[in-house]
Order: C-alpha cells, then sequence, then structure tokens
C-alpha cells in the first residue's frame, strides 16, 4: 500500500506512555515511506510497525521528530542522510528487521541526540562484538535492545576499537564490510498476509512502550 496524505491524515494519532504525540501508521502494508511531509511536523512519535518498509529513509525535514517505531518491517538499509532531515531522533526501535553487517549501521551516527536504540531481531545482532561495536560508534546511547549501556561496556568497547586514538584493525575490517542486502523493487510485495504476526503487534507495543517508561522514569533518578 502508498503511504498517501489522505493515509496519514485517517491514522489514529495520540499521546503514548512516554508523553510523546504519536502518529500510528502500524499494520499497513505501507512499502516505502514517502508523503509524510502531509504530516506538518506536528508529531514527536512515529509508529510504522508490521509494514513491509525496506529502506529506513525518505524523510522530509522532521525537526520535531524524537521516536520512530519501525519492528517488524523489511528494512535493510538505512538512509545515509536520514539524520539531516529528522536530526533530533533519540529513540528508534529497528527490532525484527533484515539488516545485516555493522557497517549498515553507520548512518546512525550522524543522530546526536541517540539514547534509545533496539535492533534485536536483526541478523545484525548476532554479528561478533555487536553490541560492543553500537556502544563504540555511537556515543549518545543509553539503552541498547532494552539494556541499559554500562561503564565497563564503554570502556571494553574503547579498549577493542581504537588503539592509540586510531581505528583499531578490527574496527577497519567491519568498516570494511559492505552491504550485502539488495533492494529489489517489487519483491516480495505479494506475499501473503502474516496474520500471527498482526495479532502479536498489539503486544509488541505494549511491550515497547512499558520498557520505554519504565527506563524514562529510571532517568529522572539518575
Amino acid at each position: 500500500m502508498k503511504l498517501t496524505a489522505d493515509l496519514v491524515a485517517a491514522s489514529p494519532s495520540y499521546i503514548n506512555a512516554i508523553k510523546e504525540y504519536e502518529l500510528d501508521l502500524s499494520n499497513n502494508h505501507i512499502t516505502q515511506l514517502e508523503n509524510l511531509g502531509s504530516t506538518r511536523n506536528l508529531y514527536d512519535a512515529l509508529n510504522i510497525c508490521t509494514n513491509t518498509v525496506r529502506i529506513l529513509g525518505n524523510f522530509p525535514s522532521l525537526p520535531r521528530l524524537l521516536s520512530i517505531y519501525a519492528s517488524d518491517n523489511r528494512i535493510a538499509s538505512i538512509d545515509r542522510a536520514i539524520a539531516t532531515s529528522i536530526p533530533n531522533v533519540r529513540t528508534l526501535v529497528l527490532t525484527g528487521n533484515d539488516l545485516r553487517e555493522l557497517s549498515d549501521l553507520e548512518p546512525l551516527r550522524e543522530f546526536a541526540h541517540l539514547e534509545y536504540l533496539s535492533v534485536a531481531g536483526n541478523p545484525v545482532a548476532s554479528v561478533t562484538y555487536a553490541r560492543l561495536w553500537c556502544v563504540w560508534r555511537f556515543a549518545s546511547l543509553k539503552v541498547l535492545d532494552f539494556e541499559r549501556v554500562t561503564e565497563k561496556e564503554r570502556k571494553e568497547a574503547l579498549e577493542l576499537f581504537e588503539v592509540e586514538g586510531e581505528l583499531s584493525a578490527l574496527a577497519l575490517d567491519i568498516l570494511a564490510v559492505q552491504k550485502t542486502n539488495t533492494f529489489v523493487p517489487g519483491e516480495g510485495l505479494d506475499e501473503p498476509v502474516d496474520v500471527d504476526k498482526q495479532q502479536n503487534i498489539a503486544e509488541l507495543k505494549a511491550r515497547i512502550r512499558s520498557e520505554m517508561a519504565q527506563i524514562e522514569a529510571m532517568d529522572e533518578y539518575i
């Protein structure tokens, strides 16, 4: 389904559990992000869970946007210039997508305020050193895959990926890996709807919001 201005206008919006004004575009069979200028920069959060989006990108200027919930899509790549359009994103939930290499995550480095990131359920999450790489590469992170980043992890990551202020051989090897995912226009668009996945979306959204609310509450006491 095309993401049209009419669909944006007809979709529900509400104050979510962490007091963000959220636009809910989940579960609409959206294949690509487009026409988001019709949101008029009114929302703090964008929920595109359980669609078939393959590329996270094509955002207009949306400086108000703080959170993107994009679980259970087919995201295999991220627009290299994504932070130019949505510079203030601090929460990015990419659980259950198709990101494969650590180098696929490089565009996220441009998010100066990124604090909460989830890549659990992606092939990249199983790559050796994935968690430590994200801790090191995205210095502003507080929580990764719903687990708080520790100072011990920061120190370990620094020792692993830097040598006397320069990138270590391991870091250079990781950055040298090219993307393995290739977007094929039209691929999979006629696949049947996964009913079980649709039934689980409410539970997934509730878990994400509950955990984010707990994290926000923890921050108030730190």
